[in-house]
This record gives structure tokens, C-alpha cells and sequence, in this order.
């Protein structure tokens, strides 16, 4: 079976990796040829190559409204993945043209597609409007990978945030939370990984943003952040952060609404909304240890269950072979 698959840039951004490339060995392996093209390599040489390939996958381009067309037209199953609420931004909304124009490449997609894959049921909802073949693929990361290490049997308490820089500016805000919670208690320390340093006045540990590095951080938090702004596209969003700090059984503490309500609950994690809360489950995830190994077990143990990759690959390839839900 051959395979195109559209990403907007390369391999290493986000959404691209977790929804398609780090499947790629194993779909191979399952007979598969998986070949990669960027959006904005698709010319009229790669349209009439389009036909050779038994799917089309589309991870999440909203392109140009003929060029979508003629794929679609061309194509012989199409699969179109979306894991953001790409019908709205983050912050400050479209403006009336820009927004009508996304929204129309979007529904073209979704009526268009044999099949759509979302990655939680916010974004399935919103896809099922248009298109009667949705399909839940959670996120997902590899468990051999994203795992505990062992713990310190004393030491300081590390607090920890890590994200794109366009997202510092959620953990800005919490500064004097956390300058606060640091001058009680001199023990904790506070580190962030990001691809730019924080704008935060309170003392903390910078790791700049290394590939291949991100569980290592992880590993060495005790408590994971999840400073988010309530808005229409993180309503949609299911943060891989979260499973990142599960995964490596480091207890969360944060906003949780939305799809991250899928995957965060009372047993693994702390969910917060007011300044106080923000400071008195911090206080109580430094001050109990018992109740910060419980909170990191149980996450562990519920990404296990239901966003191991392996698990989320084989459903992927079922989905794409046109074995489950698939509208042809």
C-alpha cells in the first residue's frame, strides 16, 4: 500500500510527529510506503503522481481551495487528520474574511475526505458536522521512551513547565505564584525547557530546547505545569506535555477544560482555575510526597491504557488500510 503524506513543515514540528511520523517505521514495516511531502512542494509534477498512491493523508493543511480540490479529485481514499481546533486560533480571533476563508478549506476537507481522524472528542464533534467518518486516534507517545525515572529518596522539589515558546506566555503569568511558593520554601526549585528563556522575575533553571532531550527534563520534575488560557482553540486541544509528564509519573497541576479533560481526572493530577488554587495545590503536591508518587502512578498507568503509541499505531493502521469506520 502506498501512502502521501501532506505536512506543512517538516517532520520534527509537533503535530507532524505525533500523528504520522513517528509511525512511519512501523507502518513500513507492516508493508507500507510512506512518502512525505511538504505543502508547499505540491506542484503540478506531484498532482500527477497523486493516482499512484492508494491514500492520501492530510495532516491537517488547510491549502488553497483549487489545489484541494484537484487532490481530492484526484486521489483515490483521502484521509484528512486534524489534533487542533484549527478553525479558530489561539488568542486573538480571525478576522471576519480570514476566518470564513479557513473555515471553508476545513469543511472542504472534512466533506471531501473518505475518512477524518481527530485526536479527542472536542475535535470529533466538531468534524462530525461535516463528515459521517470520524475517528478518535488519542495522541500518543512511546511508553519505552517517556518513562519514570527513579526517584530521589530526598532533595529538592523540582517544579517544572516545558513548551514551545509561543506558549511562554502561560507560564509568565504564573510568576508571582511561583515567586511566592519559592521564597517558602528555599528546597524547591523550579525548571523550564523551552526554545526561549521565560520573561519570569522569581529564580529558576533554563534548559533551552534540544531535541532528543525532552524526557530527560521531564524526568527530573516532580511536579509538571499546565498553565492554559481558556479559549475556543485550546478548548480543542490535548496538550502532549500532559502525557509527557504522565508518562514519566509527574503529577500535574493545572487548568484542565476541554479535551484536556479527556485526559486529565482527580487521580492523576490537580485541577486549578484561581490564583489560591494555583498556590495551595502547589503547597500540597511540595509538602506530600505520598500523595505526589499516587498522583504520578496512576498517570502513568492511565497513558499506559489509553496513549501508548503502539496501541495508537496499530488503530492508525487499521484506519488506513480501510479497515474501521472508513466511508468507501
Amino acid at each position: 500500500m502506498k501512502v502521501l503524506a501532506i505536512s506543512s513543515r517538516d517532520l520534527l514540528k509537533g503535530s507532524t510527529q505525533y500523528r504520522i511520523a513517528q509511525y512511519a517505521d512501523f507502518l513500513t514495516s507492516q508493508g507500507m510506503t510512506l512518502d512525505f511531502i511538504r505543502r508547499d512542494a505540491i506542484d503540478a509534477s506531484a498532482l500527477s503522481r497523486i493516482g499512484e498512491y492508494d491514500l492520501v493523508f492530510n495532516q491537517k493543511c488547510l491549502m488553497r481551495t483549487g489545489l484541494s480540490k484537484k487532490i481530492l479529485a484526484m486521489s483515490r481514499r483521502t484521509l484528512f487528520d486534524f489534533d487542533d481546533a484549527i478553525y479558530t486560533r489561539a488568542g486573538t480571533p480571525y478576522d471576519l474574511l480570514t476566518a470564513f476563508r479557513v473555515k471553508r478549506r476545513l469543511r472542504l476537507w472534512l466533506r471531501g475526505a473518505t475518512i477524518v481522524t481527530t485526536a479527542n472528542r472536542e475535535l470529533a464533534r466538531y468534524a462530525q458536522r461535516y463528515s459521517s467518518s470520524v475517528v478518535v486516534i488519542p495522541m500518543a507517545i512511546d511508553l519505552d521512551t517517556w518513562k519514570p525515572a527513579p526517584r530521589r529518596a530526598a532533595g529538592p522539589v523540582t517544579i517544572g513547565w516545558t513548551g514551545a515558546p509561543v506558549n511562554l506566555p502561560n507560564v509568565e503569568r504564573l510568576d508571582p505564584i511561583l515567586s511566592a511558593i519559592l521564597k517558602r520554601h528555599a528546597s524547591v526549585k523550579l525548571a523550564i525547557s523551552s526554545g526561549r528563556r521565560p520573561a519570569l522575575t522569581c529564580p529558576f533553571d533554563y534548559y533551552p530546547f534540544q531535541p532528543g532531550e525532552e524526557p530527560h527534563f521531564v524526568q527530573k520534575l516532580d511536579i509538571g505545569l499546565l498553565p492554559l488560557q481558556r479559549d475556543e482553540f485550546t478548548m480543542g486541544k490535548s496538550p502532549i506535555k500532559v502525557l509527557q509528564y504522565l508518562a514519566c509519573g509527574v503529577p500535574v497541576v493545572g487548568n484542565v477544560f476541554g479535551a484536556s479533560q479527556e485526559i486529565l481526572n482527580s487521580s492523576n493530577s490537580v485541577a486549578v482555575e484561581s490564583d489560591t488554587e494555583w498556590a495551595q495545590a502547589l503547597e500540597r503536591l511540595i509538602t506530600d510526597s505520598a500523595c505526589r508518587e499516587a498522583l504520578g502512578r496512576a498517570g502513568r498507568r492511565f497513558v499506559m491504557e489509553h496513549h501508548d503509541s503502539k496501541a495508537a499505531g496499530a488503530r492508525l493502521l487499521k484506519i488506513m488500510a480501510g479497515g474501521a469506520n472508513d466511508g468507501s
